[in-house]
């Protein structure tokens, strides 16, 4: 019987087949020796699934910045808006500070009025899309920066209609939505620009007043959501469909949506605020989620979400993640909640995970953390705290280490040193070469690293695990035994 052997030849995985001449003897001692050694394996099994069970078992680290322990790196604690782009940078829009940009280690930047060409440090709206930061302001408009380069579109230079806006989104096209303030100015409530030179505005009205856009939202087939305060407008490309609690015999929660999200499944959530009957103000309408078909109401009279206030929504894994409160707007704030598709999880005004009473944003990475801004700053929740850990300093050289443990179950660590800043790829292959999975993929500076690869999924077997970093390749062999 010939023996299969993986080689990295070149920088390629390759199979080789090798021939024996005595394939006859080679079987009789693969059976002698078989039994034995699958004996050996499953008490070499049995203690490292001891042994690694307790690693495997994590729990979420909290990390909140502010003002105080940044040294004033991230300038204001009012954070509003978050995204993060494809090299895992956080982007916050602040209230007082402009706009941020966070590396998630220990570099920040700032930009404002003082230092760059934004001309209002208020950022009510915030998108990566490709290489630009689109923000929206409360005052002057539109601004597009991609890195270097600020341009704004104001409504004496372009076709946006109005210096005051509250939110942007994108589409799968790459046009840009930017949700306006109509009063006195227009009787649009959002435009839609090209990203060259055509805006189309679209009005939203009752019987009385037209109506501004406060969120914006795409989903999975393409179609733009927008909330108003009278009700949730879905465009498909050519027509629009207007959503209310009327219309949808009170599938939706209420009609002022004041947050809009699509989650991996296709499934659009909204956070809406409703009228009091009798006192005719808004009050806290819940949570909704329609499937397209159907809608599912989430609010204090029938679930433990104990607040009606929504103020934002993100999804992890099978997690829905959901902001409640209007910082520094409305008393009845209780932080933020965890739904699993069963319980509810409340953090609020806990030194240990988050410590505020009330959010404005949610944001989860390319590396599953999740990112929370309040009025006490930002919070990271790194939910695989011991995934990647990082020291710092300056090793000599680039090199790969051996994983340890190894053998392992399910989990093990690959440590690896940086001499310099470098565009870091870690992938994990089979014993044909195939990949399985990428665990980092990002720049990273120099210092020494250590990433856990869980094979869970996996069934018993060797694996490669190969860095890339600049010029620097590496491969070594574990061993995976259950």
């Amino acid at each position: 019987m010939p023996i299969h052997r993986l080689k990295y030849i070149n920088n390629i995985f390759r199979a080789v087949t090798i021939y024996s001449a005595a394939q006859g003897q080679i079987s009789i001692l693969q059976r002698e020796k078989g039994a034995a050694m699958k004996k050996l394996y499953l008490l070499i099994g049995i203690l490292f699934f001891i042994i690694s069970f307790s690693l495997h078992a994590q729990t979420p680290k909290w990390t909140t910045y502010n003002n105080q322990n940044t040294n004033a790196m991230l300038p204001d604690n009012n954070v509003e808006r978050l995204d993060t782009d494809a090299t895992g940078n956080i982007w916050i829009g602040t209230y007082f500070s402009g706009l941020v940009k966070f590396d998630g280690i220990n570099n920040w930047t700032n930009y404002n009025k003082n230092n760059s060409p934004l001309l209002d440090n208020t950022v009510t709206g915030l998108i990566v899309s490709s290489s630009n930061i689109w923000i929206s302001t409360n005052g002057h408009g539109l601004y597009k920066f991609d890195g270097t380069n600020w341009l704004n579109f104001a409504k004496a230079n372009s076709g946006i209609l109005t210096d005051w806006t509250y939110c942007v989104a994108t589409d799968n096209v790459g046009n840009i939505w930017v949700g306006i303030n109509n009063a006195n100015v227009s009787n649009s409530g959002v435009v839609k620009f090209n990203g060259s030179a055509n805006w189309s505005p679209y009005s939203f009205t009752d019987n009385y007043n037209y109506k501004s856009v406060e969120s914006i939202a795409k989903d999975n087939a393409g179609n733009i959501w927008c909330g108003t305060n009278i009700g949730a407008y879905k465009f498909d490309g050519s027509t629009w469909t207007a959503y209310t609690k009327e219309n949808t015999a009170g599938g939706l929660c209420g009609n002022y949506v004041k947050t809009i999200a699509v989650d991996p499944s296709g499934n659009i959530w909204f956070g809406c605020q409703d009228k009091d009957p009798v006192t005719g103000y808004w009050v806290g309408g819940g949570l909704s989620k329609f499937n397209g078909s159907a809608w599912t109401n989430y609010k204090p009279s029938n679930s433990n979400l104990k607040t009606g206030h929504i103020s934002s929504i993100a999804f992890r894994n099978n997690d829905v993640w959901v902001g409640t409160g209007f910082c520094g707007q409305v008393s009845d704030n209780l932080g933020l909640y965890k739904y699993d598709g069963t319980t509810w999880t409340n953090y609020f005004n806990n030194s240990n995970t988050f410590p505020g009473t009330c959010v404005n944003d949610l944001v989860v990475d390319k590396n599953g953390n999740l990112w929370i801004g309040s009025s006490w700053g930002l919070t990271k929740v790194d939910f695989n705290p011991t995934r990647v850990s990082y020291t710092e300093g300056l090793p000599n050289s680039f090199a790969l280490h051996q994983n340890y443990p190894n053998p392992f179950n399910p989990s093990t660590k690959i440590k690896y040193d940086l001499s310099s800043e470098s565009k870091v790829v870690i992938k994990i292959y089979d014993m044909l070469g195939r990949e399985l999975e990428k665990l980092v993929d990002e720049n990273q500076y120099a210092g020494i690293y250590s990433i856990e690869f869980n094979a869970t999924k996996y069934s018993s077997g060797i694996y490669y695990y190969k860095l890339q970093a600049g010029n620097y390749t590496a491969v070594k062999k574990m061993l995976l035994i259950k």
